[in-house]
């Protein structure tokens, strides 16, 4: 079994014939139309009109390509392996380059948008210059050429985002890679004396294709058991606020209290102490003003800082019952 199996792309050649033969008769439509002089109207419709129907039609066979990819479902061998970040996206770069037009991009409605005002702009430009008389090659010429570049143009844009838009129905057996203001300030803490921290990356194997099932941040404090971690959060309230939890599971207790420190940072941090039950809670972050001048900003120079900050307390206060 390969590739070709496990993904099956028969279905949306018959798309993508389709898609063909209906954008080459819209053309012929608007040249018909354009000369025999049918309708109320007629350069308006033949250069404005009908594109944007065009556009939408060919946004829904986009879509339709996108969706007439098919997964065979399997049994996938899964493994977990810990790797660096470095590796880690090394291994999402791969990832994307072989997979990555089977995302769905939701991004591209603005696209969508953009695409059709441009579409507008366009018609009616054709629209001036034939009002202005301007002829390149011959009348007749021209304005063939008009037709067919215009259709082109909007055939292939509206095929394109139309295909970019949803995902193919195959969960299973591809989820976007992890990324985003955690995974970036996550992978600054490789670089923080006394944290060890990379991915764990959950792979699965069928008859040669490998694929990223899961993964998932992992930040550990040296020297201590993997029962004590440490997790990134990021709020977003105006700014990414970046704050850090840090837990022992049976790690000893402490009593509920707040501490501010006074570090090299913009900010003073603060640490929250409380227990969960068996588990002892710390929660690292910076202690901003409510009202400043500016909208806050937190470094990853400031962000490691605070975690060295953390990753000192959780060391200082372990003390497995």
């Amino acid at each position: 079994m390969n590739e070709e199996i496990i993904i099956d792309y028969s279905r949306q050649g018959n798309v993508n014939r389709a898609f063909a033969i209906i954008a080459v008769l819209f053309s012929v439509a608007g040249i018909m139309i354009n000369y025999l002089n049918l309708l109320a109207f007629n350069n308006l419709v033949v250069f404005v009109g009908m594109p944007v129907v065009l556009f939408f039609v060919s946004l829904g066979m986009g879509g339709g390509s996108k969706k007439a990819i098919d997964y065979n479902p399997g049994k996938w061998e899964k493994k977990k392996t810990w790797v660096s970040f470095t590796d880690y996206e090394n291994m999402v770069d791969q990832y994307e380059d072989a997979y990555g037009e089977l995302y769905s991009n939701p991004g591209d409605y603005l696209s969508c948008c953009c695409s059709l005002i441009f579409i507008l702009v366009f018609g009616f430009l054709i629209l001036m210059s034939q009002s202005m008389s301007i002829v390149l090659l011959d009348p007749v010429i021209d304005q063939i050429l008009f037709i067919v570049l215009e259709y082109s143009i909007v055939a292939v844009a509206g095929f394109v985002i139309g295909f970019r838009i949803p995902s193919i129905d195959a969960q299973e057996f591809f989820t976007r890679p992890l990324k985003g203001d955690v995974y970036s300030f996550a992978s600054e803490l490789a670089g923080v004396p006394g944290i060890r921290a990379g991915m764990n990356v959950e792979l699965g194997v069928r008859s040669g294709v490998q694929t990223i099932i899961d993964a998932e941040v992992k930040a550990y404090v040296q020297n201590l058991p993997e029962t004590v971690q440490i997790q990134v959060q990021v709020s977003h309230s105006g700014f990414a606020y970046p704050y850090l939890v840090g837990t022992a599971y049976k790690g000893g207790r402490v009593s509920p209290h707040e501490d501010s420190f006074r570090i090299a940072t913009r900010y003073p941090a603060r640490l929250e102490y409380s227990m969960d039950k068996d588990v002892m809670v710390i929660v690292a972050r910076f202690d901003i003003p409510e009202r400043t001048s500016s909208v806050p900003h937190i470094s990853m120079g400031d962000f490691r800082e605070l975690a060295a900050l953390l990753a000192g307390e959780l060391q200082d206060n372990y003390n497995p019952e």
